[in-house]
């Protein structure tokens, strides 16, 4: 059995979304915040892309468990829809790819479009679940039944069943795989996943970005399946072995609470890395290996035009038609129908106009034409092809397209100004369209309209109660720039607390730029252990060293929840101690406080001691800056990430050179990456110089910081 990467599928710095999607015929099927988007290659070479908007998510899918059943039951209507759906597409606009059946020319023949459209699907559907459950219920629940004269035990007969329902379900993905249409479809199925990894890291999303992630995902439907299939031996082996009727009516009745567990497990698995869940997830994404394939560049920029037209503002119209990859408008089918239609209207409006006139002179033709109204002219072409009694259309076909394509451009171009005008203009620039704006051009950001409304606050200065207040007035024009500039810098990918300026640790606000790092929960952790063994030792006015200090939230918090302590702060950055400087005086522990400025420990004098030295030096390895999410390693500084080509050169740094600064008993306290404990925690031993050292974990439960004691 494959290897699998866990660290590429189950990505640290990903951040989960509620996107996901489907492969269909001939391309991908994505569901976003509000809407839905199907993008499809057809075999001409044209890109289709139609969106439709999504209703409001029912209130049972807040309820858990509940929620999976009614997932479960939408993503099989749903699902089965959108792929009838694609194959209608390719009958429609690549015909000699699509050959229809006797069966289905009888229905359209008897029933019409929309009607057979409907019973087809009924049908389909209909087919598919008792296929699935003659297959996957009553045959395995039926063959394990010939073993009981063999054995009474009941969790070894269900386990028997569930694994013969398992292979049948494999066998099952095994041959269909064969079919060259549905390589293609589980290629499409890959480019899916890789373009939502792609987006969820935060990356560009470009087919070169895309391609490097795996074709695995921890919330895929396949995975999804696997839970049932594991959950329901589990459920199973609880009702004994009654007859076979009963166990049957039991295993569909009990469905409804299995794709409920299901649901949230696999929820669980898209959020978290552990080592529970990357166990519970292996029989799924093993199967995954067997769904999805690779896909090509072409497959990936199909799924990425789905993807990319999910994630718009709110306002943006649907539309329906050929587009070019990044989603713009090349013919719409919505617009082009809806010309046909004027074409259909203007032709029974000329020959009603002729019978009433007869004709219209020369004269009269050449005054219209005088006008100037290429629209006219062109009725005149259609009145001129008219027979003399008025009644029949000569027009050759080419001329009818010609009339089509002039409204079609017209109204595409219409179409796509509409799709365009996502920013409020002059007049109606109030604070609440404003904020309406900032939260739809955020959408894709998660927590995004809470962050729009942060930065609402910060460029124009009113709290949330004067937000309510003065919502119908209009913003002051330098007010409008500062929060435009500032939402435009969030969705190139600048974090907010630059954008703001401000971030809150242990408590307390600290200013932070693009000079320092944005202080981290997980650094929080090493604060608080720091603080925890100080009081453990009951030093009377400790004196602190806080090396690479940054933005001084280590140093600024300590001083401030000791308020005996001495702090000496150091940074090789100028830039960055003047912000620590800052933020000591902000928080009004300054005087308390020094500040020096130097690489390490060149920054403090060689006969300096102190009882409590504490550093987050930069600890991630040279290689790994690249995979960094693109809010850390576009504009967070570097000199503050790197730690060399294995993360531990400021370590071997301090290994070396600590001991020679820390009273004998004084404690050192590091935060380490999420693997490196045991590599630090043996520098410090190789030094001689410490002991009782030791490695704690954060919330994580991933190594995070080091404590040693000097000897």
């Amino acid at each position: 059995m494959a290897k699998i990467d866990y660290s590429k599928i189950f990505i640290k710095d990903a951040c989960p979304t509620k996107i996901g999607g489907q492969a269909i015929m001939d391309g991908v099927m994505m569901r976003g915040a509000d809407r839905t988007a199907v993008a499809m290659r057809l075999p001409t070479g044209e890109l289709y892309l139609k969106t439709k908007m999504r209703k409001p998510e029912a209130k049972a899918m807040k309820v858990p468990l509940v929620r999976g059943v009614v997932a479960f039951a939408h993503s099989l209507v749903d699902g089965m829809g959108t792929l009838m759906e694609s194959a209608s597409i390719l009958e429609e606009y690549a015909p000699e790819e699509y050959e229809e059946s006797k069966f289905e020319a009888w229905v359209n023949k008897k029933f019409g479009a929309k009607a057979a459209w409907n019973i087809l699907m009924t049908l389909a559907l209909i087919t598919a679940v008792i296929i699935s459950v003659v297959f996957f219920v009553i045959l395995p629940t039926w063959a394990v039944n010939f073993l009981k004269t063999y054995t009474e035990n009941v969790i070894l007969l269900n386990l028997i069943e569930g694994l013969i329902r398992i292979i049948l379900f494999i066998l099952y993905v095994m041959a269909i795989r064969c079919m060259d249409d549905i390589k293609k479809l589980f290629r499409y199925h890959g480019a899916e996943h890789k373009s939502i990894h792609c987006y969820e890291n935060k990356e560009d999303l470009t087919v070169e970005n895309a391609s490097k992630y795996y074709t695995l995902h921890p919330r895929c439907g396949t995975s999804f399946m696997m839970f049932v299939l594991i959950i329901s031996i589990l459920l199973f082996s609880f009702l004994g072995w009654p007859n076979l009727l009963w166990r049957i009516t039991s295993r569909l009745l009990l469905l409804p609470v299995i794709a409920g567990i299901s649901y949230e497990l696999l929820k669980w698995a898209g959020r978290s890395d552990g080592a529970l869940v990357k166990a519970l997830s292996w029989p799924g994404l093993m199967l995954q290996n067997l769904t999805t394939a690779e896909p090509t560049d072409d497959q990936l920029e199909v799924a990425l035009l789905a993807l990319k037209s999910v994630l718009v503002d709110p306002e943006t119209i649907e539309i329906e038609g050929f587009v070019d990859k990044d989603g713009n408008i090349v013919r719409s089918i919505r617009e082009e129908e809806r010309a046909k239609q004027e074409v259909s209207e203007w032709e029974k409006d000329v020959k009603a106009n002729t019978l009433l006139n007869n004709q219209l002179s020369s004269k009269d033709k050449e005054e219209i034409a005088a006008a100037g109204d290429d629209e006219i002219n062109e009725a005149i072409k259609f009145l001129d092809n008219l027979d003399s009694d008025g009644y029949t259309l000569v027009a050759s076909d080419g001329e009818r397209r010609k009339i089509v394509d002039i409204i079609t451009e017209k109204e595409a171009n219409e179409a796509k100004k509409r799709t365009l005008a996502r920013r409020y203009t002059a007049d109606i620039k109030t604070y609440e369209n404003a904020l309406k704006w900032g939260q739809a051009a955020l959408g894709m950001i998660e927590n995004g309209r809470n962050e729009a409304k942060i930065i609402m606050t910060y460029a124009t200065g009113l709290s949330d109660t004067e937000m309510i207040t003065r919502s119908k007035e209009l913003m002051r024009e330098d007010d409008f720039y500062e929060y435009e500039k500032r939402i435009s810098a969030r969705v190139e990918g600048m974090p907010l607390q630059y954008i703001v300026g401000m971030q809150e640790f242990m408590g307390l606000p600290i200013r932070v730029n693009k000079n320092v790092l944005i202080p981290r929960l997980d650094t929080e952790i090493l604060v608080e252990l720091t603080l925890k063994e100080m009081k453990t030792r009951g030093y009377e006015k400790p004196t602190v060293l806080d090396m690479c200090t940054g933005s001084g939230a280590i140093g600024v918090s300590i001083a401030y929840k000791i308020e005996d302590a001495s702090v000496t702060m150091t940074d090789s950055s100028d830039e960055a101690l003047h912000t620590a400087m800052g933020n000591a005086g902000l928080n009004k522990v300054n005087r308390r406080c020094s500040f020096l400025v130097g690489d390490m420990f060149n920054a403090i004098s060689e006969d300096a001691v102190f009882d409590v030295m504490v550093c987050n030096p930069p600890y991630i390895p040279t290689a790994e800056i690249d995979k960094l999410a693109v809010e850390v390693r576009k504009h967070e500084p570097l000199q503050a990430l790197d730690g060399g080509a294995d993360g531990l050169d400021y370590y071997r740094i301090i290994a070396d050179e600590a001991s020679s600064h820390i009273k004998t008993g004084g404690i050192l306290a590091l935060e380490i990456g999420a693997e490196q404990g045991e590599a630090v925690k043996n520098l410090l031993k190789a030094a001689g110089t410490f002991k009782d050292i030791r490695v704690f974990k954060d919330l994580a439960g991933l190594d995070r910081v080091v404590i040693a004691e000097r000897i």
